[in-house]
């Protein structure tokens, strides 16, 4: 038995306090010289570019003129992000974190990855803070496509090179906390763990019928059961 486990992070691995938010609307405001105000605006499950995307278009941009300005938006959203980090009143990892990835690095049959709609090096700057970053050998970011459905292959077919194990579908887990993660998932049949940690409702997860569904990571031995499913 092998199993490819993926965790978003965003909510299922952290909460960021909206740092996250704070320097999205940061660059922008910094890249064109007055404020940008997303609030109200739904980041649950969505990739940086796709959310970059959608601020742009409400200020009308092209998907062309979009795409050209983010050399020069991300670099101002990373250095921002990191700052944000820094000062945020209850940066903190969501509870059965730590015992969970502790437990899943002790089993053999178990490889770890990321699965994230943050840039790369967003999510280093997220993870790093409680040195997590290192105990992921493989990910798909936002930086790879701002597409979600996109990732799982993506991310498959990194670990099938890295671990040099040919996982198939049905052996990637994907855990996450939006309907995006669930979404995903299902696209490319692999299994799908909802935790009810972020901002979505624990009725509108199950009406999309993950695989299993928890309130949290905490209860280490019931998750470990279901990744093993």
């Amino acid at each position: 038995m092998k199993r490819l486990v993926l965790f978003d992070i965003d909510e299922t691995l952290i909460h960021s306090d909206g740092a996250g938010k704070r320097a999205i609307e940061f660059s922008l405001a910094k890249f064109f010289g007055h404020p940008v105000d997303l609030t109200g605006h739904s980041f649950s499950g969505k990739t940086d570019p796709q959310i970059f995307n959608e601020a742009l278009n409400k200020l009308n941009y092209s998907l062309s003129e979009i795409e050209s300005f983010f050399d020069q938006i991300y670099p101002l959203y990373l250095g921002q992000l990191e700052i944000e980090i820094n000062k945020a009143n209850t940066y903190k990892l969501h509870i059965g974190v730590l015992e969970l990835l502790e437990s899943l690095e002790l089993a053999d049959w178990a490889h770890l990855g990321l699965l994230t709609g943050n840039i790369e090096n967003g999510a280093r700057l997220k993870l790093k803070q409680f040195s997590l970053y290192e105990k992921f050998e493989i990910g798909a970011f936002g930086s790879d496509s701002a597409n979600r459905l996109d990732l799982p292959e993506i991310a498959h077919k990194r670990a099938n090179t890295h671990f040099q194990k040919p996982f198939v579908n049905s052996e990637i887990v994907i855990i996450g906390d939006a309907i995006n993660d669930i979404l995903c998932a299902k696209h490319y049949q692999a299994k799908s763990i909802a935790v009810n940690t972020g901002v979505t409702k624990k009725s509108d997860l199950m009406k999309h019928e993950p695989h299993f569904l928890f309130d949290s990571l905490k209860d280490t031995k019931s998750m470990i059961e279901a990744i093993m499913a």
